[in-house]
């Protein structure tokens, strides 16, 4: 399963920074990859043996969600850039779920750029996401609390 995530993962995006559109996948690796995973997770072999049951059902939901989005498509150049966004994350989210590195999964995003109507494909790690929230409150924090001049 890494293998195919983790070329998806490093043509799609550099961490913080604007990805360039992945090379188009076959989505027939994507179902078998999915297809051997659940295999895998039924019969309780490897890493599945030792997932919570919570864990398991959001991998199966997860599993039911990429099957949907990929159906009757060939190739993920047949999904739409939002689809493609959608698929990414959720076998990013089985990878991490799997091999438990969630700090380390990628989070995609489409943005408009500031000003343009242009969609942007933004990916970070989760620890990214977290350290950028954790600054962000700092700040927050920190600033003055005046209004009309006046300390509140």
């Amino acid at each position: 399963m890494a293998s195919w995530t983790l070329l998806w993962a490093a043509s799609t995006a550099v961490a913080g920074e604007q990805a360039q559109s992945p090379p188009p996948l076959p989505i027939l690796a994507i179902v078998e990859q999915q297809k051997q995973i659940r295999a895998d997770d039924v019969a309780r072999r490897g890493r599945y043996g030792q997932l919570p049951l919570a864990t398991r059902a959001e991998l199966l939901s997860k599993q039911v969600e990429i099957l949907s989005l990929v159906e009757d498509k060939a190739s993920t150049a047949d999904l739409s850039r939002r689809e493609q966004v959608e698929v990414f994350n959720r076998l990013e989210w089985i990878e991490a779920a799997v091999n438990d590195t969630e700090e380390e999964r990628m989070i995609c995003r489409l943005e408009r750029t500031l000003g343009s109507n242009r969609m942007v494909r933004t990916c970070r790690t989760v620890a990214d996401e977290r350290k950028a929230k954790e600054s962000a409150n700092r700040n927050l924090d920190r600033r003055p609390r005046q209004v009309g001049g006046q300390e509140i």
